[in-house]
């Protein structure tokens, strides 16, 4: 009587144990799945023009050609150029291509927030008018080493 009444309790606990880790055929299970590396939403505007200043990087239609580069496409979260240099009061044209990823050329203390969807180019202007070095980022990918320096003499 006693192994019958162990036999039943271990049998009834195998049930449990089988009802909660999904061993039935409830469709109603739950997968969990984590994105590495989280990217926030896009910011809903992006400025229409701020002004900048002259760097040496090889122009595109004008501007300066800024390329926000990503793992889909050259290996590594980085700006090309990731140094610029402009003089106080010049204005520049950003020309600024993403790879295979949204990106965002973000310099936070002058209020300039562009925003490009993956494989896409977007056009800025700025005019530098304070000396300074600014920290250019991006804002999904600053974490992952994605930021640079604008330098303004």
């Amino acid at each position: 009587m006693k192994s019958l009444a162990t036999l039943v309790l271990l049998v009834g606990l195998l049930s449990i144990a089988a009802v909660a880790c999904g061993g039935g055929d409830d469709d109603s299970s739950t997968t969990t799945t984590t994105n590495p590396t989280p990217v926030p939403a896009s910011p809903t505007q992006v400025p229409e023009a701020e002004e900048a200043a002259d760097t040496g990087a090889a122009p595109t239609s004008g501007g300066i050609a800024v390329s926000m580069q990503d793992p889909t496409g050259s290996g590594e979260y980085i700006f090309d150029p990731a140094e610029l240099s402009f003089s106080v009061g010049e204005t520049v044209t950003f020309d600024l291509t993403s790879e295979g990823e949204f990106h965002t050329f973000t310099i936070t203390e002058l209020d300039i927030n562009a925003a490009v969807n993956a494989g896409d180019t977007a056009s800025i202007e700025v005019t530098f008018d304070t000396a300074g070095t600014y920290e250019l980022i991006c804002i999904p990918h600053q974490a992952l080493g994605m930021v640079g320096t604008i330098t303004v003499e």
